[in-house]
């Protein structure tokens, strides 16, 4: 038989648009979850946490992080500092997607242009630097592993929360740039390891 859309059927009426079936569960279980995952004692909770810190250390790989010290010369309002300097790296797992690099003429020599996005597990980096975090201006060195350029020194332009779970982030994703060949916002335990890498004959510093 062909269905006819024009014909009403009498399954939907203008006055019923807000009725509702009754709960049979009294307002409070209405109102919050059976299983209080909205609990920071709750199992969920923590199951969500640890879940988020195994896949950033099964898919992640060792990062290198260097957070910023604040000098006199700090500029809070700005948030620059002209001499940059930096507590001992530490080792941390995060995720990350290359993202394709760009090569252009800078002033400090061939510099390779490169955004990309770093994930790490929030609880993992609340627990290694309080609630400090991460923020602008720290520095990340990431295994790029490329065929002919590899980036390694990125600089932090801002970092958010990410992954909402109830009220509670499970990640922090940090937005990264390249930094340039300027020795003096560099790590100053990078200057003595870097390398040179030869591309089209001629060599270029790997940043």
């Amino acid at each position: 038989m062909i269905h006819q859309f024009a014909q009403d059927t009498g399954g939907v009426s203008a006055d019923r648009f807000n009725s509702t079936l009754k709960s049979f569960r009294s307002d409070i279980e209405q109102r919050n979850s059976p299983i209080q995952i909205h609990n920071p004692e709750s199992a969920d909770l923590k199951l969500a946490r640890s879940l988020a810190n195994e896949q950033i250390n099964v898919s992640g790989a060792e990062i290198k992080v260097y957070i910023r010290t604040n000098n006199a010369d700090y500029d809070e309002v700005w948030d620059e500092d002209p001499d940059p300097t930096y507590w001992n790296p530490e080792f941390m797992k995060a995720y990350f997607k290359p993202q394709p690099i760009e090569v252009e003429l800078a002033k400090w020599g061939a510099d390779t242009k490169n955004k990309t996005e770093v994930v790490f597990s929030h609880l993992q980096v609340f627990d290694q630097f309080g609630e400090r975090m991460l923020r602008a201006g720290d520095v990340i060195q990431l295994p790029y592993n490329a065929a002919a350029i590899s980036p390694k020194n990125f600089r932090i332009i801002n970092a958010t929360p990410s992954g909402n779970f109830r009220y509670h982030w499970l990640y922090l994703t940090c937005t990264v740039e390249t930094l340039a060949a300027d020795i003096t916002i560099r790590p100053e335990e990078d200057m003595p390891s870097e390398e040179r890498m030869k591309t089209n004959g001629r060599y270029v510093e790997g940043l």
